[in-house]
């Protein structure tokens, strides 16, 4: 059997600087923000996590390229370890909506 793992490419790994990002960003609307920090930022904030890391474009690309209508479903419905409502009981798929667009779009240092 020939392999050919040696033609796949490795996925990227955030350095130092994107995991601090991560770990410090938040969404400007203060009831987003409430709604994230308590609902997506354990997950999405760390590499110990599975989830795509706040801001960290590799993590986002093919899930983007889903749209964005089936990125809300996922996180309305649930989906692979992803757990429904990814735990905001409280948000409404605008919310979702909302908070899936701050957590995948690069963040710039202002």
């Amino acid at each position: 059997m020939v392999s050919l793992g040696g033609c796949q490419k490795s996925p990227e790994v955030p350095g130092p600087d994107a995991l601090r990002w991560a770990e410090s960003a938040r969404p400007r609307s203060a009831l987003l923000a409430q709604k994230y920090e308590r609902s997506c930022q354990s997950c999405h904030s760390s590499r110990a996590s599975t989830a795509p890391l706040v801001a960290f474009a590799p993590d986002w690309q093919a899930r983007l390229q889903q749209g964005m209508p089936a990125l809300v479903n996922h996180a309305r419905d649930g989906f692979k370890g992803m757990p429904a409502r990814g735990y905001c009981n409280d948000c409404s798929d605008q919310e979702l909506e909302a908070l899936i667009a701050f957590m995948s779009t690069p963040l710039t240092q202002e």
